[in-house]
């Protein structure tokens, strides 16, 4: 009896060690970072946008993005956006509604659960005018530049912050008046997701 416990006993610590050896010696499966090569990154935000223009008054800002990443720290990104401005100071009241499509390279750093980011590119600036009576558009080509942060709330799923400095060619002239510096901020916070 105690000689087949023994031989029992020996067989299950083989067959146990047996396991652990071929258990190490499987290559692990290979966990992809987050941004990688070849994913895309979709988002939207909203937040204020500070006019230089004197004319124009704070409104809101509003956001969408697509980035296509050409390594985990280079993507380049599509971005449309909008802002609302009232205009005082003027002898009529009206709004003003740049809409803005840019093409952006964005370059991030990696620092864990947070990822700082430097952008800058160049694009369409395209302002609506409603000034009293009278309806107008001007279209100007534009830059801008700025940074943030994204914080990873979950592998694929991010919160971000950003601020951007608009520059376009001046003035900007409506139907109704020339504006000087038509010039913007945009500070913005959402949500991105990878795929």
């Amino acid at each position: 009896m105690r000689a087949r416990f023994t031989c029992l006993s020996a067989v299950l610590i083989l067959a146990i060690g047996a396991g652990s050896v071929a258990a190490q010696q499987q290559p692990r499966e290979r966990v992809r970072p987050v941004p990688d090569t070849g994913m895309v990154g979709i988002g939207g935000s909203v937040g204020i946008a500070p006019p230089r223009e004197a004319s124009f008054t704070n409104g809101l800002a509003l956001t969408f993005n697509g980035e296509a990443y050409a390594s985990p720290r280079v993507s380049l990104r599509g971005q449309l956006s909008g802002a609302w401005w009232d205009i005082t100071g003027r002898h009529f009241t009206g709004t003003v509604q740049p809409v803005v499509l840019d093409g952006n390279v964005v370059y991030n750093w990696e620092a864990g659960a947070v990822h700082p980011f430097v952008t800058a590119g160049a694009g369409l600036y395209h302002y609506r005018f409603n000034e009293g009576a009278t309806t107008g558009t001007a279209n100007k080509p534009g830059l801008n530049v700025g940074g943030g942060a994204e914080f990873f709330a979950s592998r694929q799923t991010t919160l971000t912050a950003e601020v951007l400095f608009h520059a376009t060619r001046r003035p900007v002239t409506s139907p109704a008046a020339t504006y000087y510096d038509a010039r913007f901020w945009t500070l913005t916070a959402g949500l991105k997701r990878y795929f």
